[in-house]
């Protein structure tokens, strides 16, 4: 009888194991697209814009450093950028991570139109003429600026960017986008893309202090953020800006680039005014001593009146998507950045994976995989001991 019981509990010992580790060894019924160099898992919980990467969804979901480079001559000072993806079933968010050598949230130019500071627009040195010109346009910027005038204190603001392909090329996403030629946001090719581009001394409401124009005391941002918030006349914009700060709705395809629904004009031509919110996409950061953090938050699907214009997340999908970070200190603006190749986007309907966190242990729900193991070495644990306790009796 005795070992007929030690025959049947050694059965069960070795079906649990081998069910654990087949488990663990083949991630069972888990959907995450292990090819895609970024997943978006479904979460609990919503954004925290006043303190961005705080949330504690993120504390399972792994990072994904993405390659940097030069798209012009005097760009490419970010070697890589960060990135974590997230969903909660109605919102989808993207956290940005980056090393800066002297984060800038100084002043946009924009807030002088509004009768604010002059803010640190890009200077362009014209070697021809020997003058600077001061926000250079948009032609010559493209065509003819091959570096911009930055000294220690005079300087532009930082800014991340984040690019959905919405498809419409021949050929890959990758022979879309231009990349060390003159216009140096769009595509070729029939390409087209909606992006996310977040603005530091701009689109972003802190009180964190900023320098608004040379020779001015500095002041928290959030004194001029609500120039965006219907105090623009001339855009006939009537949307609410989001409490925290929000990224540039943007537009481009072989022609230009535009600005989606903000009415404005000041950045590029706008598209879809007073049919499509321009704050759709709403943002929140952190700026440290040497990095930035930006969490970016907008609805899953289509926003209202963004065909075609905004990219429609829909989970299950995958997403040909790109980054691009500027810092301001080194001479990074307008076209002159550090930018990705396309990278792929995965909107998986699974929760992240379980990961163990010094002084915190399991951190995240456990997928069905890791759950299978873990009960497999328990039965295999309790098999152990019956067979000790066994062997002990005989």
């Amino acid at each position: 009888m005795r070992l007929r019981r030690a025959a049947f509990v050694f059965l069960v010992l070795i079906l649990s194991l081998s069910v654990g580790v087949y488990a663990t060894v083949n991630q069972l019924p888990v959907s995450a697209q292990d090819s895609a160099a970024i997943t978006a898992y479904k979460v609990s919980g919503g954004a925290n814009l006043s303190a961005p990467g705080s949330e504690a969804f993120w504390q399972s979901i792994p990072w994904a450093t993405i390659p940097l480079s030069a798209n012009v001559p005097n760009g490419g000072h970010t070697p890589a950028i960060d990135v974590k993806a997230a969903w909660n079933g109605s919102d989808v968010f993207v956290l940005l991570s980056w090393n800066a050598t002297k984060p800038s949230n100084r002043m946009s130019s924009v807030f002088s139109l509004g009768g604010g500071p002059f803010g640190f627009p890009p200077i362009w040195p014209n070697t021809s003429s020997g003058t600077f010109v001061v926000a250079p346009p948009r032609s010559v910027e493209e065509n003819v600026v091959k570096q911009y005038y930055v000294n220690s204190t005079y300087y532009s603001q930082d800014r991340v960017a984040m690019m959905w392909y919405l498809g419409g090329q021949t050929g890959t996403p990758d022979d879309c986008m231009v990349v060390g030629q003159s216009n140096g946001g769009a595509l070729q090719y029939g390409g087209a893309a909606n992006i996310w581009d977040f603005m530091t001394g701009a689109t972003w409401n802190t009180t964190t202090s900023f320098l608004p124009q040379i020779g001015a005391q500095q002041v928290p941002l959030d004194k001029f953020y609500s120039w965006w918030n219907r105090n623009v006349t001339f855009t006939g914009v009537d949307y609410p800006a989001p409490p925290h700060g929000f990224a540039l709705n943007l537009y481009t395809n072989a022609t230009d680039l535009y600005e989606v629904g903000l009415g404005t004009g000041l950045f590029y031509n706008d598209v879809g005014t007073n049919v499509t919110n321009p704050y759709v996409v709403q943002a929140g950061a952190q700026m440290g001593t040497g990095s930035w953090t930006v969490e970016m938050v907008r609805q899953v699907g289509e926003p209202q009146g963004g065909a075609p214009y905004l990219v429609n997340v829909t989970p299950g999908n995958t997403y040909d998507v790109a980054f691009a970070a500027w810092q301001g200190y080194l001479g990074e603006n307008a076209f002159i950045k550090s930018i990705s190749t396309f990278q792929t986007l995965y909107i998986s309907d699974v929760a992240p994976p379980s990961v163990v966190q010094p002084g915190q242990g399991l951190v995240g729900p456990l997928t069905p995989a890791e759950f299978v193991a873990i009960l497999g070495f328990i039965v295999s644990v309790v098999a152990l001991v019956a067979i000790g306790a066994l062997t002990r009796k005989r």
